[in-house]
Parts: structure tokens; C-alpha cells; sequence
């Protein structure tokens, strides 16, 4: 989807986003080709903002969080293995907080932890006790990069490239030993305003658009070979795609950026019965603020997070409900479910006061009741 990211979380209601960047300094030292791993800080300060976080399991999860949103601010990598009632503290990644305010990114499966500033990107194979960094083979000039995940033993990425009149988005992948991540050939698209989204959950998909005019999308069952189908959406709206589920294909199909109005837009649930075949509506057509994230429990059971709640559905898109409303608006991230029951959200948003607040909920009745975990 569109590059979920955030100028200043004091302008969450106002939807800002930012552009990617780095200090020199700092990316002089995400640029090594080898990274030692950090120490452990002796204590974890109270007040942390989780800016980013990836389960792999309902109970194990890793938290990517940071002191503060001031440029240069050094991160806190935590991981639970009993549901985020205890975290143990682990080598944080070297990626300081980027000046221009850019989200951080993570992911974590089959043993590695990759992590994203919008600019470069780092792995770990062990913990966090070394870091490497992974380049972006002929990425230059004004990008950034955007979901990553893991999949098939490859680390899979969109990367955006910004002109003065068009962009270009393309995936990128290699091994999750490469130090190098290398265009995916064919997989790109090229328009006055590009955008994509990728999932892995039940199996690898990548769906590219531009301009709300024109729509790709391919599925993988080993990470190398991609096969192009049936669009999941139709003309004039995009994709967020909400993986495979018990064989169903999941997408929430949205209009452009305020096509009803200031900060809202019409979304509809589309369902295919499974890889490869058409999709079709489920559920009409509805309005609410502009979606952030989407995930699906199941078929039925569906969350997309937009600038001011949860919306949830346990039809499949009939109906609608909303949960944890956010009254001076909210970003919302890593919106995913580890299985039909239990899933995770980042939030962010401000207080009265305008005091950033972030928080991580989980869920174990596929949405109805969130509850915030506890940081150390």
C-alpha cells in the first residue's frame, strides 16, 4: 500500500507523511558491510515508543522501539516468549531515529530479524549479536523503502523510486544470507504516483499500483518464481492485501486518497476461493477514514486500521464494527494475525496535552477485545 509512514506524530490527524533519509552520520554506520553487535543497555528507560513490531508465533514476538522521535535517537530491541507478560532485552540494530521522522520497519521469521529506517537495510541471523547491512542494488537518489517481509528463505521489499514527474516502485528480494537485495525482474510499475503492497502470509503476494488507473499482481509459492493473475481489485481503487486464509485469497480494495471526502475513502472487502482464480465483491461498498493497514484472521474475520479506529468485521465485510477509537487520530502499523484467534497492532497517537503515546495491543478473539501490552 501507499508508504505507511508519518511526518510527526502530532500530525497524525492531519495524515502527513514524510520522505526518507538519514543523517551522514548515521548512514555511515548502517552502510558497513558488517556491523558488531551493540551491547545490551545495562536498563531499559521507561516511556519507550514502539515504533515497529513482529511476531512469529502468538506467544513470541519482537518490539522495535525508541526513547523518542528526535532525530539520531538510538532503539530498544525487546522480545516476549510468553505473550508480552515478561521481554528480555536484545542487541539493538544500528538505526538511529532518521531526521525526517521516517517509520521504522521490521519483520522477524525463520530465524532472521530484518529492519528498515525508509532508507537502508539491516539483518541479524543470530539474536541481534551481529548486525549486517543489505544493500539495494542500483537504489540511488531520492527513495525509500516499505514492507518488509520474509518469505521462502528471501527477504522481500518494495522500493520506491521518486522523479521530478513519475516514481517507479519495484520489488526487490535476495537471500536471507545476501548482503545484497536485487530488483525482481518484471515485478515494477511506473506512473506519476506508484505504490504496492506484499504480504506472506499463507503464501507470498505482491500486488503494484499507479495513479488509481492501473493495477499488477503476482503470487509465489517458492519466493523465485511469480505468476501473474486475476487482479483483486477493480478499476479505480487499490489492493491491501490480507494473505491466504484456509485457501481464500483476502483483499481490501479501496479508492484513492479522499475520493469521498477530506481524509476518507470507499473500501469494499473482494475474495477469491483461491490462488489464481477471480475475485468477487463480499459485503457492499462502505466509507470511513483512509485505511493504514489490513489484515485477516480468517474469511471472515477482517481488521483494516484507519486514522481514527479499528474497523472490524466478523462477516467477511456485511458488517462493521469499531474498536479502539483514537480521537485525535492514530498510525497505525504491523496490523497481523498469527493465527485465526490471536493477533497484534502498533498504534500511535497523541493525548490532549499532545504527548506522543505508543502502545502495541493484542487480540486472542480475532479482534473483538484489544488489550495493550506492558513494555519494561
Amino acid at each position: 500500500m501507499l508508504k505507511r509512514r508519518i511526518a510527526t506524530l502530532a500530525a497524525i490527524a492531519g495524515c502527513a507523511i514524510g520522505a526518507a533519509g538519514l543523517t551522514p552520520a548515521v548512514a555511515a554506520t548502517v552502510g558497513a558491510a558488517r556491523t558488531a553487535a551493540q551491547t545490551a543497555p545495562a536498563a531499559v528507560p521507561r516511556g519507550l515508543l514502539p515504533m515497529a513490531t513482529s511476531w512469529t508465533t502468538p506467544r513470541s514476538g519482537l518490539v522495535l522501539a525508541y526513547p523518542s522521535r528526535n532525530a539520531g535517537a538510538k532503539p530498544y530491541l525487546l522480545q516476549t516468549s510468553n505473550a508480552g507478560r515478561t521481554w528480555k532485552t536484545l542487541p539493538a540494530p544500528p538505526v538511529r531515529f532518521p531526521a525526517d521522522n521516517d517509520q521504522p520497519d521490521m519483520t522477524w521469521a525463520s530465524g532472521v530479524i530484518a529492519v528498515t529506517d525508509g532508507t537502508h537495510v539491516v539483518t541479524s541471523r543470530d539474536a541481534g549479536r551481529h548486525w549486517s547491512a543489505v544493500r539495494l542494488a542500483g537504489a540511488s537518489g531520492n527513495f525509500f523503502v516499505d514492507e518488509l517481509v520474509i518469505a521462502n528463505g528471501r527477504v522481500f521489499t518494495l522500493v520506491t523510486k521518486q522523479g521530478s514527474s513519475t516514481s517507479t516502485t519495484t520489488v526487490y528480494s535476495g537471500s536471507v544470507k545476501a548482503t545484497v537485495l536485487s530488483p525482481v525482474r518484471g515485478l515494477s510499475i511506473t506512473g506519476g504516483l506508484t505504490y504496492g503492497d506484499i504480504t506472506s502470509v499463507g503464501t507470498l503476494q505482491v500486488d503494484l499500483g499507479q495513479n488509481y488507473s492501473t493495477e499488477k499482481y503476482w503470487y509465489s509459492r517458492d519466493g523465485l518464481h511469480f505468476t501473474a493473475a486475476h487482479l483483486p481489485c477493480p478499476a479505480s481503487t487499490s489492493a491491501m492485501l490480507g494473505g491466504v486464509r484456509a485457501g481464500h485469497v483476502i483483499a481490501l480494495c479501496g479508492g484513492s486518497p479522499s475520493d469521498v471526502g477530506p481524509g476518507q475513502n470507499d473500501k469494499q472487502i473482494w475474495i477469491a476461493t483461491r490462488l489464481g482464480t477471480a475475485f468477487h465483491a463480499s459485503g457492499p461498498v462502505f466509507t470511513s477514514p483512509n485505511g493504514q493497514d489490513f489484515a485477516a484472521a480468517s474469511a471472515q474475520d477482517l481488521t483494516v486500521a484507519t486514522a481514527f479506529n479499528l474497523g472490524i468485521t466478523f462477516n467477511a465485510g456485511k458488517t462493521w464494527a469499531s474498536k479502539l477509537v483514537q480521537p485525535n487520530g492514530a498510525f497505525w502499523t504491523d496490523l497481523a494475525f498469527q493465527n485465526a484467534t490471536t493477533g497484534v497492532v502498533d498504534c500511535g497517537t497523541v493525548n490532549n496535552a499532545l504527548k506522543e503515546i505508543a502502545t502495541v495491543y493484542r487480540t486472542t478473539d480475532a479482534g473483538r477485545t484489544w488489550h495493550a501490552l506492558s513494555l519494561p
